[in-house]
């Protein structure tokens, strides 16, 4: 649990009333996180900083593909457009080895093994 809310303090993702970076700084490249803007913040996340969670079965929303939750993040963090989004993340899926990933990038999260689950 710590290990995370120390992940979201560093992101600027904590809700508020949960914590608070109360003193000290937050480095990064060069960069005091503890103080940048949010919009800051939002050009950093993903690109540079993002937050692996362990556990498969709940990273991933059930109600949407598995395409469509990577090119969100690809959309926000990359400014690409839908379809530039979704080749991209075909071309993510294959490069982990999810077999078949032009038609994989359709599939709900329940399609796809644990381990599949994981690497994305």
């Amino acid at each position: 649990m710590w290990e995370s809310m120390t992940a979201l303090a560093i992101m600027g993702l904590l809700p508020e009333g949960i914590g608070r970076i109360a003193s000290g700084r937050i480095v990064f490249d060069g960069e005091d996180l503890a103080i940048a803007s949010e919009a800051r913040l939002r050009d950093i996340r993903g690109n540079q900083i993002s937050m692996i969670f362990q556990e498969p079965m709940t990273s991933l929303n059930p109600v949407y593909t598995v395409g469509e939750q990577i090119a969100e993040v690809l959309r926000a963090h990359q400014n690409l457009g839908r379809k530039a989004a979704l080749d991209m993340a075909v071309e993510l899926l294959d490069a982990v080895r999810i077999p078949n990933a032009r038609s994989r990038v359709n599939d709900y999260p329940f399609q796809m093994s644990g381990g599949q689950r994981q690497y994305i």
